[in-house]
């Protein structure tokens, strides 16, 4: 019996690129959302076509040649660091410390998912950068299996896999948060069950303000006073939500 060849990653790339569903209304992009209503699909979203699924910490055109041994250093400094910001009673194991570390943006060989569509699709477009953005889907009960994460630590994990990390966190409750983890974290990830839709630039500003309208927002995804800031800044900027003296001639003119 012949292997099928393992493809390379600039095939995985051309493969993702030619696989992309570009929709033109928010009423089609809610219509492929109805075609994943089971509860297994989780998604991501990126700010550009060009933002594969690699891990942070593979990333090498930011940060350079990976190399597991910085990977580890990286990894216990932080926690030596991050020990006086926390209640450690949240922290069972280096899992939920890497998890954690994920989400306050130390490079990991975690990847953020979702288990709602539309905090992906925020992740996709809250940045004013001016290319297309794509939020990516994957049936994990069929492509990824869960990682047994308390009999080892991350480090001696082998296999690609999912894993939740507690609610404890309040970033990961808002944004029913999981994860994926890749022991080969300078590879793309793919499945060949993968779906993946592209939102056109042009639509990122109107997407926007839908979001803001069924509650996801920043303050809704970073729920603390940052988040907060962060939203009423972005609010006064598109003079979305903050009553009529915005919208229509005032005796303030």
């Amino acid at each position: 019996m012949t292997t099928k060849p393992i493809p390379s990653q600039e095939e995985i790339k051309e493969i993702i690129d030619r696989g992309h569903k570009r929709v033109k209304t928010w009423k089609e992009f809610h219509g492929l959302l109805e075609t994943m209503r089971d509860t297994s699909w989780i998604f991501r979203g990126v700010s550009s076509p060009k933002h594969y699924l690699i891990p942070s910490i593979g990333r090498e055109k930011v940060y350079g040649p990976y190399k597991l041994v910085q990977e580890e250093r990286l990894f216990n400094e932080f926690k030596n660091r991050a020990i006086s910001l926390v209640d450690t009673k949240s922290f069972l194991n280096d899992w939920h410390w890497l998890a954690f570390a994920q989400h306050i943006g130390v490079p990991t060989r975690l990847l953020d998912w979702s288990s709602n569509p539309l905090v992906a699709a925020y992740f996709a477009i809250e940045s004013d950068s001016t290319e297309d953005r794509v939020i990516y889907a994957v049936k994990y009960s069929q492509y990824i299996h869960e990682v047994d994460h308390g009999g080892s630590g991350p480090f001696e994990n082998k296999k690609q896999g999912r894993f939740t990390a507690p609610f404890a966190f309040d970033r990961i409750r808002s944004q029913r948060g999981l994860f994926t983890i890749h022991p080969e974290p300078t590879k793309i990830f793919y499945k060949s069950g993968m779906k993946s839709i592209l939102i056109p630039t042009s639509l990122v500003k109107d997407f926007r303000k839908r979001l803001f309208k069924y509650g996801v927002d920043h303050w809704h995804i970073y729920p603390d006073s940052h988040g907060l800031g962060q939203q009423l800044a972005w609010q006064f900027k598109n003079k979305v939500g903050l009553g009529t003296v915005f919208t229509s001639a005032s005796k303030y003119k």
